[in-house]
């Protein structure tokens, strides 16, 4: 089995977003011939439209550079002469189907075949409405999910639907079950009235036919202890206390709350998605040892906190463990400094390992030898623009200003069209308008953009942005800027 989305079971220190799994069915139809309706409320599941002759993928581009029309060849018969397979349907689960669902999920992410409690303990953390399957013949072969979130964007925040789980098993790759999955998810998002809907790719090529881009990039950290001497004497005015996991969820929610209205990207994950992570099973562990939860603590109020883990790597005596830092979030610059001094002098530890940091991290600024701080920078939160015109109204610019854009969706339809910006000191605006466009773009360059971790000027140059009215490239980029890069450490 694939996977497709997400990095594993819900709250479990692995994000769970899509997993395409290969697909496959025994019921074969000609490409030519109409589908017949399925029963049970379900979806019919068709071939893949963004492969088939006649169909447009999201990020097709017509000769010259110019962008698809949206919506180009859906809805019409697919041609060709081939045989492509029908599934049977696709539908939100019963609660007396999780356990065949969380199988699914979980054997697609390596993670192996749950017991009653692992089960459970997804039902109390998910939201059961928002988990859908596809079924063959009764049996689960696709899983796809999704959290209701509030996204901080520059300016505000905005609802955004935190897709997870998303799976589809080998036996039945190729058949269109994750072009379905993700047409029932985006359709009933978008009748959610949310604007945005975000997601960890398992693999890169994935997310683009459906309309997402890469909006957060984010980093690994490797840092060897003999080498993180700070650059300046130590001045902690706070205290670290240990905390045990009930108190971490409200001490790890206080702190994130202060952050959050300024980091765009951030999410708010719920109370019981912090209990479910913080729960810390032994098959979350993966080598290491149980949670640490250390908070940082200034006149009795939690400033900020570190979640790790050691794994111990002892050779002939010596002790080489590593720190495995899962979080660390700092309301304040004391509290960080305070912190990263915390996590890099613990004893007999020999470096620390700290994954989905900011690229934007301070810390090689606080050592002696910036070169200690080694990052690995990939690809994080890939981003939907479900409703372009709110997700574009609901965030603030950086300049007074306006432009307008020409923005192609092929599997959002709705979205298709030209778009009037205007920022003032009175606030945002956007509308629809007939008046000339200019710039042109996907709505997955334009998802790309939009938290401000991109620029136009960079996706110009790789032949993503097309610049119609000259000047529109600086303009917008003076527009989307944003003074700290997006970045979400939610996992989810």
């Amino acid at each position: 089995m694939r996977p497709l989305a997400g990095r594993g079971e819900p709250a479990g220190g692995h994000r769970s977003g899509d997993r395409r799994h290969r697909r496959g069915h025994r019921a074969l139809v000609l490409t030519g011939l109409p589908l017949s309706p399925v029963h049970a409320g379900g979806e019919q599941i068709r071939a893949d439209p963004a492969r088939q002759p006649g169909q447009a993928a999201a990020h097709r581009r017509r000769p010259g550079g110019r962008p698809a029309q949206a919506g180009q060849g859906f809805g019409k018969p697919l041609q060709g002469t081939g045989i492509r397979p029908a599934i049977a349907q696709v539908r939100p689960i019963r609660p007396q189907e999780l356990g065949p669902y969380v199988t699914v999920m979980r054997r697609t992410f390596g993670q192996g075949v749950p017991d009653a409690a692992a089960v459970e303990r997804i039902r109390a953390a998910i939201e059961l409405e928002r988990t859908i399957a596809a079924f063959d013949d009764g049996n689960v072969v696709g899983t796809a999910g999704a959290n209701t979130y509030q996204m901080t964007v520059p300016g505000g925040s905005l609802p955004t639907a935190g897709v997870t789980m998303v799976t589809v098993l080998t036996t039945h790759r190729r058949r269109g079950i994750l072009t379905s999955l993700m047409r029932h998810q985006l359709d009933d998002v978008h009748n959610r009235g949310e604007p945005l809907a975000a997601l960890y790719a398992s693999e890169a090529p994935i997310y683009g036919r459906f309309g997402y881009g890469i909006a957060i990039f984010a980093g690994d950290l490797q840092i060897p202890r003999s080498r993180a001497a700070f650059l300046k004497p130590a001045q902690i005015g706070g205290q670290f206390r240990f905390v045990d996991a009930e108190h971490a969820v409200t001490a790890f929610m206080q702190v994130w709350e202060r952050v959050r209205p300024g980091q765009p990207g951030m999410l708010n994950p719920p109370a019981r998605e912090w209990r479910a992570e913080l729960a810390d099973p032994e098959d979350h562990r993966h080598g290491g040892s149980p949670h640490y939860r250390v908070v940082y603590e200034v006149d009795g109020t939690a400033d900020g906190f570190a979640l790790y883990r050691i794994r111990d790597n002892h050779h002939d005596g010596d002790f080489a463990s590593t720190l495995m830092l899962e979080q660390l979030v700092a309301a304040t610059a004391d509290a960080y400094e305070a912190l990263w001094r915390y996590c890099l002098g613990v004893d007999l530890t020999a470096r620390v390992s700290a994954d989905n940091r900011p690229v934007d991290e301070p810390l090689p600024f606080l050592l002696k030898d910036a070169r200690a701080a080694r990052m690995l920078v990939s690809d994080a939160v890939w981003l939907r623009l479900v409703d372009v015109e709110a997700a574009l109204a609901g965030r603030s610019y950086a300049s007074a200003g306006r432009l307008v854009v020409e923005v192609a969706d092929t599997f959002c339809p709705w979205n298709a069209g030209r778009y009037e910006i205007s920022y003032s000191p009175q606030g945002s605006h956007c509308q629809r308008t007939t008046a000339p466009a200019d710039l042109e773009l996907d709505v997955d360059v334009l998802a790309a953009l939009y938290l401000g971790g991109n620029r136009f000027s960079t996706l110009h140059q790789a032949r993503r942005v097309n610049e119609l009215a000259p000047g529109a490239i600086a303009r917008a980029d003076a527009m989307f800027r944003t003074d700290r890069a997006p970045w979400s450490p939610s996992h989810f």
